[in-house]
Order: C-alpha cells, then structure tokens, then sequence
C-alpha cells in the first residue's frame, strides 16, 4: 500500500467517525459522590516533606499557647488595692462654667 497524500488523508478524515465511550466510563472517571461523604472517605495528596512540614509547624503552634505566661513583675513602690482608704465625707459641689452661672444669676 502507497502512502497517502495529504488530500486523501484529508478526506479521510472527513469520513471518520470516533467511536462512542463506554456507558460506565464516566461513573469510573468521575464517581458522583456527595461532599460531606468525601470528607470521611476523601484523600488529598501531598508530598511526603510538604506533610512533615506542615505536621511540624502545627505541633509547635499548638504547643506554644499551651506555654504559661510569665508573671508580671510590679515595679517598686506602686500602689496596691490595701493603700486605698473610703472617703471619710462626702460632699458633692456643682461646678458650672463662668458664662452659665452669670446668665442663671440674672434670671
């Protein structure tokens, strides 16, 4: 058989028809599965250092906020709650601005 040239291979190709994909390709490429389901069944793959990595990180972020927090040194010589002492009287005063107590003596 000769080798074809490229108006024949041309025409056909025109003829060709592809043939149908089998009936149950798509629910073998493409399973139909809800999302909530996938969660408890899924996978997701990583590489084997990016995994570590990622492990690593979220083990010493979760152990530093589990570290105690160091205690506040008081500087020397700052009040306490003891140093208070309740008001012996009390004697409430009204302060007013000098233009509103001028205008209210002239009423």
């Amino acid at each position: 058989m000769e080798p074809l040239n490229e108006k024949e291979l041309d025409q056909l190709l025109r003829r060709w028809d592809a043939p149908n994909a089998p009936a149950g390709l798509r629910d073998r490429v493409l399973p139909r599965r809800s999302w909530w389901l996938w969660l408890f069944n899924g996978s997701i793959r990583i590489p084997v250092p990016l995994g570590i990595a990622a492990v690593v990180i979220l083990a010493i972020w979760m152990f530093s906020g589990r570290m105690a927090p160091r205690p506040v040194e008081e500087p020397a010589g700052s009040p306490t709650l003891g140093d208070f002492q309740p008001v012996p009287q009390l004697e409430p005063k009204i302060v007013r601005k000098s233009n509103e107590s001028s205008e209210s003596e002239r009423k």
